[in-house]
C-alpha cells in the first residue's frame, strides 16, 4: 500500500509540475472493519462511518510520512 501511494503521489508532482488541471489524484478507503459504534448502525456491509474513517487516517499517515520523507531526504519506508 505504501508503494502505491508512493506512486500516486510521484504521478500528482509530475502532473502539478505539468500545469495539468487534473494533478489531484483522489484517495479514499472504500471498505472497513466494523468497529466502536459501527456496530449498532444500520450500514451496508463493508461501508461502516468509523471503519472508513480509521480507513482515511491510515491513508493520511502514510502521506504524512512520505512528505516527511521527501522533506528530509530520509530513506525509503
Amino acid at each position: 500500500m505504501v508503494a502505491l501511494i508512493d506512486a500516486v503521489l510521484i504521478e500528482e508532482k509530475l502532473r502539478k509540475s505539468q500545469g495539468r488541471d487534473d494533478w489531484n489524484i483522489p484517495m479514499r478507503p472504500d471498505h472497513g472493519h466494523q468497529i466502536a459504534d459501527d456496530f449498532n448502525r444500520a450500514v451496508q456491509p463493508g461501508y461502516p462511518l468509523i471503519g472508513r474513517l480509521r480507513g482515511l487516517a491510515e491513508l493520511r499517515g502514510i502521506v504524512a510520512a512520505l512528505d516527511a520523507r521527501t522533506k528530509t531526504g530520509g530513506a525509503d519506508l
